[in-house]
């Protein structure tokens, strides 16, 4: 998806008689955007520090993550924000997005979870007010912390054949809160081992010298899970820092290595990391924000165009869910937006109507093209090449001229695309179809069944029986040449 960018800006921050104030405009949008002296001036709701700490804690339902989503919606947009959004969203075309960009300029406004920002259509009756409302489970929009800085953009450039190395680092020191960092390695290998494009390396207690070792050789996305902290005061204006974030790294004896941010952006920068995930640890508290966020600022300004990291603590089993989606649609060839969204909804969909998990991850973003990875671009082939002549239907379990056999096939279109893949995949066999000479509708609707897998198998079908099954082969290596 390309996404176009709706630059949102929040400052003059102030707060009396435990009032907040501050100003929003737009600075830029496809509809246009707001002069200095139109900006907005909010008053943040009251109600909505005093819901932070129980959304932490999970307890909050649905209709009162609603309630707080309305007063941040409120407050981030307020009316001609409002309705340059609308018109934003408007204008997309097929295959486009919004990415709202949020520059904030205090650590006030930065803390707040804008993830759970709620924006449902004005004559919606209060009783029927659902999840659709939340504006990150909205494929087309993107919400992503922009950092402002004094240097350039991040670039994004294509990354070269072969495996995508992750270097996860592991630590929990002596004398600090027990953490399940062996739960939380099966956890990612579990969620990438369907994922061969993807190739981790686990470095458990790790040391100083394990992270010099690791980096040397370059890696494309770095994680880290164990304990972080913030020493000092934060700058009054974000970005800034009075003080100084640190990692906890393991020492040769075991003990605690407060490894400053600084420092780990000097290990990472120029090293080819395009994403960084700082994983807070199950025991995280709500005052350990501020860590990530200074640690997600030193890694942003180092030049790393893209930092996941999350607010509150998030649950095993979503985690898992979270990374497994993140990682196959970013290895895909998705945008960091679309990965991001498609974990949150995985996270939604397999929870019930009062988790709130899905709004943990927080996406730092300072790159126009949000593709992290890439797919190398292939000289062009002669369709004769690529399309082979049709073939009579091969007998159960034998391989196609084309060199799969039909259940890989099916097992490959069901963990790789969803149903808009697939609805884009029907049109690609009928026009390929189309241009051999063949008349041929192809689509979802004509193949028929429930469920996605149910689908696929009706399409091979569907295709098989007329001898057309190459084509759709054809259709899935070159949207994803790396799976079958």
């Amino acid at each position: 998806m390309k996404y176009l960018n709706f630059n949102l800006e929040a400052f003059e921050y102030h707060k009396e008689d435990n009032t907040e104030r501050f100003r929003v405009r737009v600075s830029n949008s496809p509809a246009g955007e707001q002069n200095l002296g139109d900006a907005e001036t909010v008053t943040l709701a009251a109600n909505v520090r005093a819901r932070l700490r129980p959304l932490e804690r999970r307890r909050l339902n649905l209709a009162e993550m609603i309630e707080l989503g309305e007063g941040l919606g409120a407050a981030l947009f307020p009316p001609k924000v409002r309705s340059l959004l609308s018109s934003s969203k408007a204008r997309l075309a097929e295959g486009e997005g919004l990415r709202i960009r949020l520059m904030l300029d205090t650590y006030a406004l930065a803390d707040l979870p804008w993830e759970y920002v709620y924006l449902a259509d004005a004559d919606t009756p209060a009783d029927q007010k659902g999840a659709e409302g939340f504006l990150v489970l909205d494929r087309r929009l993107s919400l992503v912390r922009y950092q402002v800085l004094q240097q350039a953009i991040g670039k994004l450039d294509p990354v070269a054949g072969g495996a995508l190395r992750l270097v996860a680092l592991l630590s929990n020191p002596k004398n600090t809160a027990e953490l399940n960092l062996d739960s939380e390695q099966q956890n990612i290998e579990r969620a990438l081992k369907q994922v061969p494009a993807i190739r981790p390396e686990f470095y458990p207690q790790a040391t100083i010298d394990m992270l010099q070792e690791a980096m040397i050789p370059g890696a494309h996305i770095f994680h880290f899970s164990g304990h972080g902290k913030f020493e000092g005061e934060m700058g009054s204006t974000y970005g800034t820092q009075e003080g100084k974030g640190f990692l906890a790294l393991t020492g040769d004896d075991g003990e605690e290595v407060a490894f400053s941010a600084q420092k780990l952006a000097v290990s990472l920068a120029g090293r080819g990391v395009r994403f960084a995930m700082l994983g807070a640890c199950e025991s995280s508290k709500v005052d350990q924000v501020n860590a990530w966020t200074g640690i997600a600022s030193a890694l942003t300004r180092a030049g790393i165009p893209a930092v996941v990291g999350m607010q509150f603590t998030i649950l095993d089993e979503n985690a898992i869910a979270f990374s497994k989606s993140f990682y196959l649609a970013l290895a895909a060839g998705q945008t960091i937006d679309e990965a991001v969204t498609e974990g949150r909804v995985a996270i939604f969909m397999r929870s019930d109507n009062d988790e709130r998990d899905w709004g943990v991850p927080v996406l730092y973003l300072r790159a126009e093209e949000g593709v992290i990875f890439p797919k190398a671009v292939e000289p062009p082939v002669s369709r004769v090449d690529t399309r082979p002549p049709p073939v009579h239907p091969p007998k159960p379990g034998v391989e196609t001229e084309v060199g799969v056999d039909k259940r890989t096939l099916r097992e490959a279109i069901v963990q790789f695309f969803d149903m808009g893949d697939l609805a884009v995949l029907c049109v690609d066999v009928q026009e390929a179809l189309k241009a051999d000479g063949i008349e041929l509708a192809v689509n979802l609707d004509m193949v028929g069944g429930e469920g996605k897998r149910t689908k696929v198998l009706n399409l091979i079908d569907y295709l098989d029986r007329r001898g057309r099954l190459p084509y759709l082969v054809s259709a899935v290596r070159q949207a994803r040449p790396e799976i079958i």
